[in-house]
């Protein structure tokens, strides 16, 4: 507030993901509101690395010696980084919600996990929830009149983010879901994009594999800035261009995971272990998704590496049951930055280190047993049954949102398969007496033997949206 009073340069330093571009785009419509004229909201780009690092700061120097620098979901581990920034002369406020090290940096953090007395539904918040949270609490004093649709937001970053959706995540998902389903966005630019997609009774589903991946798509091809432009952008002609860039990019970057995904699954069908390490020239932005598609389709823990002979940079994701962060620990003086949770892991080492790093990995692993993974089933239920009991749809309807926490509801039926046939995304399925349902299948050359036609299957799925009823087969086995 004594920078908006003064008029000093506030500069916004956020992360290329959806939770970095939101909450950085809440914050800016936040501080225009506040008053404030000059606010420089910056994004870096993958290629640029991760959290506050001081060429930044030295950038914002450069532009104004004196001025605040307001990080958004990076920054509780850059120590360092904001002790040089003081010493410049520029004071610092982070809001994050990533774990902390062992010191916190020396300025007001705004990170529930910073203190063990933090409730737990507190610790489960995005960092966009947490700038909401800051609006709403500044509206309660009377500083400033919160926009309601800022809501849509904090729903788009906590869904794409993963957060555990608890009491109140799941509260901001519903209200953002409210003003989405109205066609209504603080965002110029979500408005086209919505307008675009014509969704009817849009849910948490559409929002994790609809309207993330999309604006996923900027910060993942290298155009994270282009993101960051179109959520704030206040001109429609901008708006549209950037739409259809984003479209651009979020096709090639399915095109490209597709590819790169059946090139990993063959390598470790040539080269099966109790782990999947691969190297290769994959674009940076896809490694993630890789490593999650390779270790939900094989079971195993993925390490997948982008190298340019003299840096590697790594995702990595484990099954249920392995804590990736506990091998990487134990590794930790081959890699030069790591860090991560218990599934899902980012780390970096040098180029003549990969041997040692995969031999030394594997050895790892030969401590840990890999079980054969398992879908947790509700209750049966057969769609037809569901079809027909609208009651039944509205109890399901209750219990959203589901996600991270609260997971889709997934039932169990037994029916003759009459007949399938391949689409876009995977199949159709045509049942004796329950009908069509969908299963997802991404990779092109997965297919279902020709034999199965006529056989009675026990067929598990689950309902992504109860209100157009959108039911996805998961699994099925042969009675």
């Amino acid at each position: 507030m004594t920078a908006v009073r003064r008029g000093i340069p506030i500069f916004l330093f956020g992360d290329y993901d959806v939770d970095g571009l939101t909450s950085t785009a809440l914050m800016f419509k936040l501080l225009r509101r506040l008053g404030a004229k000059r606010v420089y909201p910056l994004v870096p780009e993958r290629s640029e690395g991760y959290g506050l690092l001081p060429p930044f700061v030295e950038k914002f120097y450069r532009f104004a010696a004196e001025g605040l620098i307001i990080a958004l979901d990076n920054g509780t581990k850059e120590v360092e980084t904001v002790k040089f920034a003081q010493r410049l002369g520029l004071d610092v406020v982070i809001f994050d919600h990533h774990t902390p090290g062992e010191e916190i940096p020396p300025c007001p953090v705004v990170n529930p996990k910073i203190s063990s007395h933090s409730p737990e539904f507190l610790k489960d918040l995005s960092t966009v929830g947490l700038v909401y949270l800051f609006a709403k609490y500044l509206e309660r004093l009377e500083i400033v009149e919160a926009d309601p649709l800022w809501a849509d937001l904090a729903a788009l970053g906590t869904v794409a983010d993963v957060s555990p959706l608890s009491p109140l995540n799941a509260r901001l998902v519903k209200r953002g879901l409210f003003f989405l389903n109205r066609g209504e966005s603080s965002s110029l630019g979500l408005e086209i994009l919505l307008k675009n997609l014509r969704l009817e009774d849009l849910n948490e589903n559409d929002i994790a594999f609809r309207l993330a991946p999309r604006l996923n798509a900027f910060g993942r091809m290298e155009r994270a800035r282009r993101g960051l432009k179109f959520l704030i952008t206040q001109n429609g002609e901008e708006a549209q261009k950037l739409f259809r860039e984003m479209e651009e990019l979020n096709t090639r970057r399915r095109e490209l995971t597709e590819r790169f995904t059946r090139e990993v699954i063959r390598y470790y069908e040539k080269n099966p272990s109790k782990a999947l390490i691969y190297v290769g020239k994959i674009p940076k932005g896809i490694l993630g998704i890789v490593a999650c598609r390779a270790t939900s389709l094989l079971g195993v823990p993925s390490v997948i590496f982008s190298t340019d002979g003299k840096t590697a940079v790594g995702s990595s994701r484990a099954p249920e049951g392995i804590n990736i962060v506990k091998i990487l620990e134990k590794i930790s003086p081959l890699m030069e930055r790591w860090g991560g949770h218990s599934q899902a892991a980012g780390l970096s080492l040098k180029h003549e280190k990969l041997a040692l790093f995969k031999q030394v990995f594997l050895k790892e692993m030969e401590g840990y047993s890999l079980s054969t993974p398992t879908l947790e089933v509700d209750f049966p239920l057969s769609p037809k049954r569901l079809r027909e009991n609208s009651r039944l749809r509205e109890d399901i309807e209750r219990l959203q949102p589901f996600g991270a926490g609260n997971p889709y509801p997934r039932f169990v039926f037994e029916d003759k398969l009459t007949d399938f046939r391949r689409n876009r995304y995977g199949f159709v399925l045509y049942f004796e007496r329950n009908g069509r349902l969908f299963m997802n299948a991404t990779a092109r050359d997965k297919n279902i033997p020709q034999h199965l036609k006529g056989k009675r299957l026990r067929v598990v799925y689950s309902v992504d949206n109860p209100k157009r009823l959108e039911l996805t087969v998961e699994d099925f086995t042969v009675i």
